[in-house]
């Protein structure tokens, strides 16, 4: 039985990976570090790690990093479930010029709570992609799955953003982990009707 989480592996991914570690830490330095997540999640220890969000459109030597895995993936994952040319090879879903660097160090930090990609707020999420950037100890579980991610530099994943993969970090965090993730939309057909709430209706997409 398919479960639709795919794992990627590359060549000699480390310089890549370090180079993409180094434009972090240096942006994550150059302004006030912050705990991601929303503050109701920190209080309750749902997500606790530094963040920094990117944008591919952006003149940033991250971005090509992390664009060439996210491509190459998205290609593999297609051509397995060619059902999805159908979205891909029209304009039907971009890849989402937004993403986010994530660093958790230690055991205190974490993503602790089991979640899914697309909600309330992200309804036009259609998969997740997330890339390890580190030889890291911790990876991700999906207990659904039965299937528990473990992270290599440059191992890039795959998989639904719907309710049918919620996954979490495996915890207590080991060491330090440093992931970059992001999402693949649906593009809404028509007017829909935003009421200014979602953060969605603003995102702009791009072709991958």
């Amino acid at each position: 039985m398919n479960d639709f989480i795919e794992v990627y592996d590359y060549i000699k991914p480390e310089q890549d990976c370090e180079n993409a570690i180094e434009v972090f830490e240096e942006f994550a330095n150059n302004k006030p570090s912050r705990s991601a997540g929303l503050s109701v999640f920190n209080k309750n220890r749902d997500k606790i790690c530094t963040q920094s969000t990117f944008d591919l459109r952006g003149d940033v030597n991250i971005n090509s990093y992390i664009y060439k895995y996210v491509k190459t993936s998205l290609k593999s994952y297609v051509k397995k479930y060619d059902f999805l040319e159908v979205f891909f090879d029209k304009p039907f879903c971009r890849v989402s010029p937004q993403y986010n660097v994530q660093k958790y160090d230690g055991d205190k930090e974490g993503y602790f709570s089991l979640h899914n990609e697309q909600s309330g707020m992200h309804p036009y999420r259609m998969l997740v992609w997330m890339i390890y950037l580190n030889d890291a100890v911790s990876g991700t579980e999906f207990p659904y799955q039965e299937q528990t991610v473990t992270p290599k530099t440059g191992r890039t994943v795959i998989w639904p953003a719907g309710w049918t993969h919620p996954h979490r970090g495996v915890t207590p965090n080991i060491g330090v982990k440093y992931i970059a993730t992001g999402w693949f939309y649906y593009l809404p057909k028509g007017e829909p009707k935003l009421d200014g709430n979602h953060p969605d209706e603003n995102i702009q997409e791009i072709v991958v």
